[in-house]
């Protein structure tokens, strides 16, 4: 089957199981970040939240050999246990968002669709993007709507935002530490006891540590320097010493080798280095051929 057939034979099965009055399901398009793909949405009556199972990648493990009605019952499965397990959702109000509002960021340039009705701000190339969290397994997207609707102006809200990314748990550890207890061995001296790992708790968006003056200021106490940022993905950053030999030009050349060969396209954040400040506490980035900063900008986010 191609991916039209595999739709459509899936979909059909789907019908068969939960199916019926008051379930509405139907194929939708999904903006994610770095990503749009194909979903297929459950919405009950019953319920304020429908569960949506991506088509996309049920195709793939079917172009990897798993057959169609193996794949439909583990997706049934999941359902169901989605159903089961709901969190329960909150009213929204201007109180509850101003408590639960974070930030994450994003490339722009392979979000433009994401972005098109989202508040962002930037901060030098980076999408500067506002959240509410759900719990700790369940968040959404702030949409321009959601300002008149429950009274934030755009500096209200990145202002709480950012208050509440102080509030936040980071981690800062040496990429040789990472290495080894994935390893599970001790860790030879290396160049890498000389880079950092900085996300935040749950490793999910964790690059947004950068947005938090707590996180930089903890990083910086790792370090012990000031330092380059290096973007791995979006969900951390590494951590370069500024006192290193590598030249901006060899940062740049490393961020960019591991984006092409060993970053899936929806975890890529950017293919520049940045320079951490502490004294000032802005981030600039770099351009490699002038091994200078690009403009003496301000990591503020209001615009």
């Amino acid at each position: 089957m191609n991916y039209e057939d595999f739709k459509q034979a899936f979909t059909a099965e789907m019908m068969v199981r939960f199916g019926g009055p008051g379930m509405d399901i139907r194929e939708h398009q999904v903006s994610k970040v770095n990503q749009t793909m194909d979903a297929l949405v459950f919405a009950s009556e019953t319920s304020r939240i429908a569960p949506q199972i991506y088509l996309t990648d049920l195709f793939k493990e079917y172009e990897q050999g798993k057959d169609l009605m193996s794949i439909v019952k583990e997706a049934s499965a999941r359902l169901e246990a989605s159903r089961m397990h709901a969190p329960e959702v909150p009213e929204l109000s201007h109180a509850f968002m101003e408590e639960n509002l974070y930030l994450t960021v994003m490339n722009p340039e392979m979000n433009r669709q994401y972005l098109s009705d989202v508040p962002y701000e930037f901060l030098e190339d980076m999408a500067v993007v506002p959240r509410i969290r759900l719990n700790d397994e369940a968040s959404f997207v702030v949409k321009d709507w959601m300002l008149g609707e429950y009274g934030f102006t755009r500096e209200e809200l990145f202002a709480a935002a950012r208050n509440n990314m102080n509030m936040q748990e980071y981690r800062c550890f040496s990429l040789s530490s990472f290495i080894g207890g994935f390893m599970g061995t001790e860790p030879e001296p290396s160049p890498s006891d000389n880079i950092y790992v900085l996300t935040n708790e749950s490793s999910i968006d964790g690059a947004s540590a950068i947005l938090s003056d707590k996180a930089m200021e903890k990083a910086h106490a790792m370090v012990g320097e000031d330092f380059f940022i290096l973007p791995s993905s979006r969900h951390e950053v590494l951590l370069v010493p500024r006192s290193t030999s590598l030249s901006v030009r060899e940062l740049t050349d490393m961020v960019v080798s591991v984006n092409r060969t060993a970053v899936e396209d929806k975890d890529l954040l950017s293919d520049h280095v940045y320079r951490y400040n502490s004294s000032s506490g802005t981030i600039r980035m770099l351009e490699p051929k002038a091994e200078t900063p690009r403009m003496e900008k301000r990591a503020e986010l209001s615009l």
